[in-house]
Protein backbone atom coordinates (compact mmCIF):
# COMPACT_ATOMS: atom_id res chain seq x y z
CA UNK A 1 0.00 0.00 0.00
CA UNK A 2 1.33 3.79 -0.74
CA UNK A 3 1.88 5.31 2.24
CA UNK A 4 2.08 9.19 2.95
CA UNK A 5 5.32 9.35 3.41
CA UNK A 6 6.47 7.80 0.40
CA UNK A 7 4.45 10.11 -1.60
CA UNK A 8 6.05 13.24 0.27
CA UNK A 9 9.70 11.83 -0.02
CA UNK A 10 8.68 11.37 -3.25
CA UNK A 11 7.78 14.69 -3.87
CA UNK A 12 9.99 16.65 -2.18
CA UNK A 13 12.47 14.84 -4.00
CA UNK A 14 11.33 16.24 -7.21
CA UNK A 15 10.80 19.91 -6.21
CA UNK A 16 14.39 19.30 -4.69
CA UNK A 17 16.14 18.06 -7.92
CA UNK A 18 13.65 20.14 -10.47
CA UNK A 19 11.86 23.00 -9.24
CA UNK A 20 14.53 24.60 -6.81
CA UNK A 21 17.21 24.44 -9.37
CA UNK A 22 15.13 26.43 -11.70
CA UNK A 23 14.56 28.97 -9.39
CA UNK A 24 17.70 29.04 -8.20
CA UNK A 25 19.38 29.80 -11.31
CA UNK A 26 16.31 30.68 -14.13
CA UNK A 27 19.59 30.63 -16.86
CA UNK A 28 18.62 26.78 -17.13
CA UNK A 29 15.72 26.95 -17.56
CA UNK A 30 16.49 29.39 -20.48
CA UNK A 31 19.66 27.29 -21.66
CA UNK A 32 17.44 23.53 -21.82
CA UNK A 33 15.07 26.12 -24.31
CA UNK A 34 16.80 27.34 -26.75
CA UNK A 35 18.39 23.82 -28.37
CA UNK A 36 15.05 22.52 -29.09
CA UNK A 37 13.80 26.05 -29.95
CA UNK A 38 17.34 27.37 -31.89
CA UNK A 39 16.15 24.52 -34.49
CA UNK A 40 12.52 25.88 -35.40
CA UNK A 41 13.89 29.06 -35.60
CA UNK A 42 16.18 28.40 -38.05
CA UNK A 43 13.70 26.74 -40.01
CA UNK A 44 11.36 29.57 -39.54
CA UNK A 45 14.56 32.36 -40.75
CA UNK A 46 15.15 29.56 -44.04
CA UNK A 47 12.05 29.97 -44.69
CA UNK A 48 10.45 26.74 -45.13
CA UNK A 49 7.29 27.04 -43.72
CA UNK A 50 6.41 23.97 -45.16
CA UNK A 51 8.52 22.36 -42.35
CA UNK A 52 7.61 24.17 -39.80
CA UNK A 53 5.08 21.98 -38.61
CA UNK A 54 7.93 19.34 -38.25
CA UNK A 55 10.14 21.53 -36.27
CA UNK A 56 7.50 22.38 -33.89
CA UNK A 57 6.59 18.94 -33.16
CA UNK A 58 10.39 17.60 -33.29
CA UNK A 59 11.19 20.54 -30.56
CA UNK A 60 8.68 19.40 -28.03
CA UNK A 61 9.67 16.04 -28.23
CA UNK A 62 13.37 17.10 -27.64
CA UNK A 63 12.21 19.55 -25.24
CA UNK A 64 10.81 16.27 -23.14
CA UNK A 65 13.36 13.71 -24.18
CA UNK A 66 16.93 16.25 -23.22
CA UNK A 67 15.74 16.85 -19.98
CA UNK A 68 14.58 13.58 -19.36
CA UNK A 69 18.37 12.29 -20.46
CA UNK A 70 19.68 15.11 -18.50
CA UNK A 71 18.89 13.06 -15.77
CA UNK A 72 21.47 10.95 -16.31
CA UNK A 73 24.31 13.05 -14.65
CA UNK A 74 22.29 13.58 -11.40
CA UNK A 75 21.19 9.86 -10.90
CA UNK A 76 25.20 8.85 -10.79
CA UNK A 77 26.43 11.92 -8.99
CA UNK A 78 23.87 11.24 -6.52
CA UNK A 79 24.90 7.74 -6.15
CA UNK A 80 28.83 7.75 -6.56
CA UNK A 81 29.29 11.20 -4.63
CA UNK A 82 26.65 11.63 -2.00
CA UNK A 83 25.61 8.25 -2.12
CA UNK A 84 22.06 9.03 -1.72
CA UNK A 85 20.84 5.69 -3.14
CA UNK A 86 22.72 3.72 -0.52
CA UNK A 87 20.71 6.27 1.56
CA UNK A 88 17.01 5.26 0.13
CA UNK A 89 17.74 1.67 -0.17
CA UNK A 90 18.71 1.73 3.23
CA UNK A 91 15.88 3.11 4.90
CA UNK A 92 11.69 2.77 5.05
CA UNK A 93 11.21 4.75 2.34
CA UNK A 94 10.65 2.29 -1.00
CA UNK A 95 12.85 2.64 -3.17
CA UNK A 96 10.27 3.22 -6.11
CA UNK A 97 10.20 6.79 -4.37
CA UNK A 98 13.54 8.10 -5.18
CA UNK A 99 13.60 6.39 -8.81
CA UNK A 100 9.78 8.34 -9.42
CA UNK A 101 10.63 11.67 -7.43
CA UNK A 102 14.07 12.23 -9.63
CA UNK A 103 11.86 10.83 -13.05
CA UNK A 104 9.21 13.36 -12.11
CA UNK A 105 11.92 15.88 -11.32
CA UNK A 106 13.47 15.42 -15.59
CA UNK A 107 9.34 16.75 -16.24
CA UNK A 108 9.68 19.63 -13.90
CA UNK A 109 12.78 20.83 -15.66
CA UNK A 110 11.53 20.22 -19.20
CA UNK A 111 7.98 21.76 -18.42
CA UNK A 112 8.67 25.59 -19.48
CA UNK A 113 10.02 24.24 -22.58
CA UNK A 114 7.48 22.00 -23.15
CA UNK A 115 4.53 24.85 -22.22
CA UNK A 116 6.53 27.11 -24.60
CA UNK A 117 5.94 24.80 -27.55
CA UNK A 118 2.79 23.98 -26.76
CA UNK A 119 2.05 27.38 -27.21
CA UNK A 120 3.67 27.70 -30.64
CA UNK A 121 1.71 24.76 -31.73
CA UNK A 122 -1.39 26.72 -30.97
CA UNK A 123 -0.25 30.22 -32.29
CA UNK A 124 0.90 27.39 -35.39
CA UNK A 125 -2.50 26.05 -35.46
CA UNK A 126 -1.76 22.80 -34.92
CA UNK A 127 -3.28 22.63 -30.82
CA UNK A 128 -6.54 23.14 -32.30
CA UNK A 129 -9.19 21.65 -28.80
CA UNK A 130 -8.70 20.53 -25.17
CA UNK A 131 -8.42 17.18 -27.01
CA UNK A 132 -5.37 17.83 -28.81
CA UNK A 133 -3.62 19.49 -26.12
CA UNK A 134 -4.67 16.14 -23.74
CA UNK A 135 -2.73 14.15 -26.66
CA UNK A 136 0.29 15.99 -26.12
CA UNK A 137 0.38 15.82 -22.49
CA UNK A 138 -0.52 12.22 -22.53
CA UNK A 139 2.60 11.41 -25.31
CA UNK A 140 5.09 13.77 -23.49
CA UNK A 141 4.54 11.76 -20.24
CA UNK A 142 4.97 8.89 -22.18
CA UNK A 143 8.17 9.57 -23.45
CA UNK A 144 8.99 10.72 -20.19
CA UNK A 145 8.32 7.44 -18.73
CA UNK A 146 10.13 5.57 -21.29
CA UNK A 147 13.18 7.06 -21.70
CA UNK A 148 13.44 8.07 -17.44
CA UNK A 149 13.81 4.63 -17.16
CA UNK A 150 15.88 3.95 -20.27
CA UNK A 151 18.41 6.52 -18.24
CA UNK A 152 18.16 4.67 -14.94
CA UNK A 153 18.83 1.40 -16.99
CA UNK A 154 22.02 2.98 -18.32
CA UNK A 155 23.46 5.11 -15.48
CA UNK A 156 23.68 1.18 -13.49
CA UNK A 157 26.29 0.66 -16.07
CA UNK A 158 28.39 3.70 -15.19
CA UNK A 159 30.98 3.95 -12.88
CA UNK A 160 32.38 7.33 -12.97
CA UNK A 161 31.24 10.76 -12.93
CA UNK A 162 33.80 11.98 -16.39
CA UNK A 163 31.70 10.11 -18.95
CA UNK A 164 28.09 10.82 -18.01
CA UNK A 165 27.34 14.57 -19.00
CA UNK A 166 28.46 14.31 -22.51
CA UNK A 167 27.13 11.06 -22.72
CA UNK A 168 23.77 12.70 -21.53
CA UNK A 169 23.76 15.16 -24.80
CA UNK A 170 25.01 13.08 -27.24
CA UNK A 171 21.89 10.75 -25.85
CA UNK A 172 19.51 13.33 -25.96
CA UNK A 173 20.47 15.17 -29.80
CA UNK A 174 21.16 11.61 -30.70
CA UNK A 175 18.22 10.16 -30.57
CA UNK A 176 16.01 13.28 -31.33
CA UNK A 177 17.43 14.74 -34.13
CA UNK A 178 18.84 11.97 -36.67
CA UNK A 179 15.93 9.65 -36.20
CA UNK A 180 13.06 11.16 -37.78
CA UNK A 181 11.64 13.75 -35.42
CA UNK A 182 11.92 16.70 -36.77
CA UNK A 183 11.36 15.27 -40.57
CA UNK A 184 8.54 12.65 -41.54
CA UNK A 185 9.41 9.27 -41.49
CA UNK A 186 7.65 8.99 -45.11
CA UNK A 187 11.56 10.70 -46.04
CA UNK A 188 13.04 7.44 -45.32
CA UNK A 189 12.82 4.28 -47.63
CA UNK A 190 9.91 2.45 -46.95
CA UNK A 191 12.46 -0.70 -46.35
CA UNK A 192 14.20 1.43 -43.47
CA UNK A 193 10.45 3.06 -41.70
CA UNK A 194 10.28 0.51 -38.73
CA UNK A 195 14.01 0.79 -38.17
CA UNK A 196 13.75 4.58 -38.30
CA UNK A 197 10.53 4.93 -35.68
CA UNK A 198 12.76 2.07 -33.26
CA UNK A 199 13.84 5.07 -31.27
CA UNK A 200 11.30 6.19 -28.55
CA UNK A 201 11.53 9.65 -29.55
CA UNK A 202 10.47 9.02 -33.25
CA UNK A 203 7.55 7.44 -32.17
CA UNK A 204 6.58 9.84 -30.22
CA UNK A 205 7.21 12.32 -33.15
CA UNK A 206 5.16 10.28 -35.46
CA UNK A 207 2.32 9.89 -33.44
CA UNK A 208 2.16 13.75 -32.96
CA UNK A 209 2.52 14.33 -36.28
CA UNK A 210 -0.05 11.86 -37.60
CA UNK A 211 -2.53 13.40 -35.07
CA UNK A 212 -1.74 17.09 -35.77
CA UNK A 213 -2.64 15.98 -39.57
CA UNK A 214 0.82 16.94 -40.93
CA UNK A 215 1.60 13.59 -42.50
CA UNK A 216 -0.47 10.70 -44.19
CA UNK A 217 0.89 7.17 -43.85
CA UNK A 218 -0.51 4.00 -43.54
CA UNK A 219 -1.63 3.17 -40.07
CA UNK A 220 -0.35 0.30 -39.25
CA UNK A 221 3.15 2.55 -38.26
CA UNK A 222 1.28 4.20 -36.10
CA UNK A 223 0.38 1.02 -34.46
CA UNK A 224 4.01 0.28 -34.62
CA UNK A 225 4.51 2.94 -32.89
CA UNK A 226 1.90 2.33 -30.26
CA UNK A 227 3.22 -1.00 -29.56
CA UNK A 228 7.29 0.09 -29.71
CA UNK A 229 6.95 3.11 -26.82
CA UNK A 230 4.62 0.22 -24.87
CA UNK A 231 7.42 -2.49 -25.02
CA UNK A 232 10.31 -0.17 -24.49
CA UNK A 233 8.92 1.40 -21.38
CA UNK A 234 8.12 -2.50 -20.34
CA UNK A 235 11.06 -3.75 -21.12
CA UNK A 236 13.61 -1.06 -19.20
CA UNK A 237 11.83 -1.18 -16.46
CA UNK A 238 11.65 -5.03 -16.10
CA UNK A 239 15.42 -4.87 -17.34
CA UNK A 240 15.94 -1.99 -14.44
CA UNK A 241 14.92 -3.87 -11.89
CA UNK A 242 16.40 -7.43 -12.31
CA UNK A 243 20.04 -4.93 -13.08
CA UNK A 244 19.22 -2.99 -9.68
CA UNK A 245 18.58 -6.18 -8.12
CA UNK A 246 21.75 -7.90 -9.00
CA UNK A 247 23.99 -4.84 -8.33
CA UNK A 248 22.97 -4.40 -4.59
CA UNK A 249 23.09 -8.00 -3.94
Amino acid sequence: MVSMRSLRSLLWLSIFNGYIPMRNNPLWVVSSFLSPFSFFFLILIIGRHDAINYALIGGLVLSMASSTFGLLGDIVWYRSSLKLQEMFLASPTPYWAYVLGLALSAYIWGSPSIAGFILLLYIFGLLKDILAFVFIVALTAALWITVSFMVFLISTYIRTERLVWPLASILGLGLSVFPPVYYPVTMLPESLRILGIIPPTASASLLLQAYSGVISIDPIYIYIAIANLTAQTILCISAYALRLRSVVS
